[in-house]
């Protein structure tokens, strides 16, 4: 089998595994807005008709509703900043596929604004974060884990894999 074969069948099977994780991920934000919306009505006094807030407090880890809402909060922030990022890789291997290689000039761009879109965003998320619990008045739990250092790593090595295809691309041009 060519080499280029063998490639497109495993960014085929990246853009399926993306594609998952990108829907888990909205489902996964989607849950944490749900809880953030009962958590801000029972905040304001209201009840919910079939959510309890012992089973909200037992999934957050937390002892109080402001402890909650902020969790939440943070929960929502960090899903909606991964199903970003599992959109554009998605739409990256998409495109990948339909050009039917990764060595060209717009596929090495489009993969060197995913290698900076996936520094930026979990940096932009974990910022928020601090925020919200700052704003909550709340001291950050040891459990939680805001180390940014694999996505800097994945985002250093996705503008180098750019570089690689825009050499491929490069030379491409000039074979023809």
């Amino acid at each position: 089998m060519e080499s280029l074969q063998i490639l497109q069948k495993i960014f085929r099977v990246f853009q399926i595994l993306t594609k998952i994780a990108m829907v888990l991920s909205f489902v996964w934000a989607g849950l944490a807005a749900l809880g953030l919306l009962c958590g801000t009505v029972w905040y304001t006094g209201g009840t919910v008709i079939g959510a309890e807030r012992d089973m909200l407090f037992a999934l957050t880890n937390t002892a109080r509703l402001d402890e909650m809402l902020c969790v939440l909060l943070t929960n929502l922030v960090f899903a909606l900043a991964d199903s970003t990022l599992f959109l554009f890789a998605w739409r990256y291997f998409k495109a990948e596929q339909l050009e039917g290689t990764p060595f060209t000039r717009t596929g090495a761009l489009r993969i060197r604004r995913l290698g900076v879109r996936t520094i930026v965003l979990p940096l932009v998320a974990t910022i928020l974060s601090a925020v919200f619990y700052s704003a909550f008045a709340l001291p950050v739990s040891t459990t939680t884990d805001w180390n940014n250092l694999p996505s800097i790593s994945m985002g250093i090595v996705l503008l180098l894999a750019s570089l690689v295809f825009r050499y491929g691309a490069e030379l491409e041009e000039k074979a023809r």
